[in-house]
């Protein structure tokens, strides 16, 4: 490769960010090339190492195909692949990160979309270019894509975003309601320096965010215009990333108004997939048809894939691929199964005052029913709770379903990036914010957040709650078990520096009691399509 590092481009503003550009070792010069953008707050020349990553097993050079080179970075993917295959790669620092000049806000919001439609805009007329713009990277690297097509720089052809949230508030910081700052304050201080090269501090997001506690007008500049967005879109999502990116990346792929939208979602840890053989035959596919327009290089083949690439997950990296029209499945028969007095599903809700009560610091109860035919549970649940606190005014919930094998085991999953005891779905929710919203996309169920909204609780008074669980992909063989479990704090528990996002110490005193009566939880469970 040829590389010309911290190649400065000019924004509107008069602000000047830092670019790397990565070009094919021998390039014809009658030949331009289409273009694959990262746009980062991580650092464009901060090495990431996946193998160093604790999980080693699965981050393995060679294991599942994965290989990389010395300039991947994090969230990334690798420059390496992409001018071996005759494509321009440029890494750019975002505004008032590293190289680049300005102000850093630390998260990623719409005015990071409008420098990001500069850059493209200026790289699509660079003179080894073919004016074709395509955007990629994960998490913070994929919110960026968001806001950038948004804007709809006309150089930009495409853009593949591979696990990102959309709504920072909802899905980051206060997850069902809950506060988990301990990511917040990791990731800063972790990846993003305190200053950039030229001195500039980074704004306090920390301190923003909790003088914001309530979704308000300050989280709107978060969110992307998800309803602008009409270019090509391939959305690439870990099913295993519960922990943040699952909700928000499906709720962008319904909302964005591209006539061309594929979803892909697989059950593995998002930063070795994307550098599987497998993954990187499909990424390099969607943008040769993209970006190289009419020289496209035997991309046809896109023009052929369904809407959605589905892996339903049987165990730790054990499944099937399928493909449907749509997602949720529109087949997809939501089922009720009823709270019972012996930690049983019923099919009938219970009558009378049955109840159970579980001390929020200690305490957990659960209810399971053992398939008798294999079953899969594919979407996003709800749980529906009837529930009162004996002290304080408010609850957090935290809610899991598990899968629990033939021989009483529980089944543990890939979960967030880089752990692997997750379970088939998550879900929280601080009981005061119960107050639903309406939710355009998808299956799952929203709440407002507003201050506006708050139902504080009273000790010994029954309210009712409906609670998200994230959406999965899951097949329960016969004789196998689902649970759902309740509790009044996390459920796994990680070192100070792990950066799965927990809630801390959260709101609750005293017990919690639910009431069987009308309580249930909701399942997607799919019908086999030749059964």
């Amino acid at each position: 490769m040829k590389i010309e590092y911290n190649h400065p481009i000019k924004l509107r503003d008069g602000v000047q960010l830092r670019a790397d550009i990565y070009l094919p070792e021998k390039q014809p010069e009658n030949v331009k090339l289409p273009v694959v953008l990262v746009y980062t707050p991580f650092g464009k020349q901060t090495p990431f190492d996946i193998s160093k990553v604790p999980t080693s097993r699965d981050f393995d050079p060679g294991y599942h195909g994965v290989t990389f080179s010395k300039y991947l970075i994090f969230e990334a993917t690798d420059p390496a692949f992409w001018t071996k295959n005759g494509f321009a790669y440029v890494a750019v620092d975002s505004r008032g990160s590293f190289a680049s000049e300005g102000e850093f806000f630390s998260f990623l919001t719409k005015s990071d979309g409008r420098d990001a439609y500069d850059v493209i805009e200026y790289l699509g007329e660079r003179p080894w270019s073919n004016g074709r713009v395509g955007m990629i990277g994960a998490s913070g690297l994929g919110h960026i894509q968001w806001h950038a097509a948004a804007n709809r720089p006309p150089h930009l052809a495409g853009i593949m975003v591979q696990d990102a949230y959309v709504d920072f508030y909802r899905e980051v910081v206060c997850k069902g309601g809950v506060p988990h700052m301990n990511f917040i304050d990791l990731l800063s201080s972790m990846y993003m320096p305190q200053s950039n090269e030229q001195g500039c501090p980074r704004i306090d997001v920390v301190r923003a965010i909790e003088e914001n506690p309530h979704d308000s007008e300050f989280w709107d500049i978060f969110r992307p215009d998800l309803d602008q967005i009409t270019c090509p879109l391939y959305l690439i999502t870990s099913l295993a990333d519960k922990g943040i990116h699952v909700p928000g990346s499906i709720r962008g792929y319904h909302a964005a108004q591209s006539s061309t939208k594929y979803i892909e979602l697989h059950p593995y840890l998002k930063w070795e997939w994307q550098l599987t053989a497998e993954s990187q035959e499909r990424q390099l596919a969607f943008f040769n048809k993209v970006l190289n327009g009419p020289d496209q290089k035997a991309a046809g083949a896109v023009d052929f894939w369904p809407p959605v690439r589905l892996h339903v997950t049987d165990k730790h990296y054990s499944g099937s691929w399928r493909t449907e029209n749509e997602f949720p499945i529109a087949r997809t028969q939501r089922t009720k199964f009823f709270l019972g007095s012996n930690e049983d599903l019923l099919k009938e809700s219970l009558v009378g005052s049955d109840s159970a009560t579980y001390d929020t610091k200690t305490g957990s109860i659960a209810w399971q029913h053992t398939f008798d035919k294999p079953t899969e549970i594919t979407g996003s649940s709800l749980l529906h709770l009837s529930l009162s606190i004996s002290e304080g005014s408010d609850a957090d919930l935290f809610v899991t379903l598990q899968k629990i094998n033939r021989d009483g085991e529980v089944v543990k999953f890939p979960y967030h990036s880089f752990v692997n005891d997750g379970h088939v779905s998550w879900g929280w929710l601080r009981a005061s914010k119960r107050k639903r919203a309406d939710n355009p996309y998808g299956d799952e169920v929203m709440h407002t957040f507003l201050e506006k909204d708050l139902q504080p609780m009273k000790p010994g008074e029954k309210v009712e709650v409906d609670i998200n669980l994230q959406q999965t992909g899951t097949l329960f063989r016969q004789g196998e078990t689902i649970r759902v479990a309740v509790q009044g704090r996390d459920f796994n528990e990680y070192s100070p520096n792990c950066q799965v996002p927990r809630a801390g110490t959260g709101c609750n005193v005293g017990q919690h009691t639910i009431f069987m009566e009308g309580s249930f939880v909701e399942l997607p469970i799919v019908p086999f399509k030749y059964a």
